[in-house]
């Protein structure tokens, strides 16, 4: 859980989903009884083009809503990585999806994963948000998985509730040791 304040950026190409990954992110951390403010940015060029939302987290009010560098970045389009790659605080934990790197760097200690091909394996690529978010909780533990559990369910159709389940939980295995932690939900 967060102990102090931390600023979380969600990147991607325009419908991708990282508007709704940092929304269920906000939600999540007001679950779990933190301070939560949430920011997007898009432009015109939003579904072709490089998009992001900012999340701080923090147990305490946050005095400033902005993120200037991230401590936390959630990466899932090489448009994306182009764009806001560079702007992280050092010591970030940086979460790349793998085909973001064609052509691109990324920092030497950055997660990549296959978090859009883990997606189309759970049934469409239209959920590797929703995986993404499974391997930010499993490595960061910024929130509970309780408590994304219940914002994922309190904003996803009844319908697709189990497809989301599926992929957040696929997302949560991607995730490097895990050893001692236990499932929260």
């Amino acid at each position: 859980m967060v102990n102090e304040a931390i600023g979380v950026r969600v990147a991607g190409r325009g419908g991708q989903g990282a508007m709704l990954a940092g929304f269920l992110l906000a939600q999540a951390g007001m679950n779990d009884g933190l301070q939560v403010v949430q920011t997007q940015s898009y432009g015109p060029e939003a579904r072709l083009g490089a998009t992001k939302t900012d999340v701080i987290l923090s147990p305490d009010e946050i005095g400033y809503p902005e993120v200037v560098a991230p401590d936390v970045f959630l990466c899932l389009s090489y448009d994306a990585l182009a764009a806001y790659g560079h702007i992280v605080a050092p010591g970030a934990v940086s979460i790349i999806e793998e085909r973001a790197l064609a052509g691109a760097t990324a920092a030497d200690d950055a997660v990549v994963l296959p978090l859009m091909e883990t997606a189309r394996q759970c049934g469409g690529l239209i959920t590797t948000n929703i995986v993404a978010l499974g391997a930010l909780v499993g490595i960061t533990r910024l929130v509970t998985e309780r408590s994304m559990c219940e914002a994922i369910a309190a904003r996803v159709a009844p319908e697709h509730l189990a497809l989301n389940t599926q992929a957040f939980n696929a997302g949560l295995r991607l995730a490097p040791s895990r050893s001692g932690a236990a499932a929260a939900s």
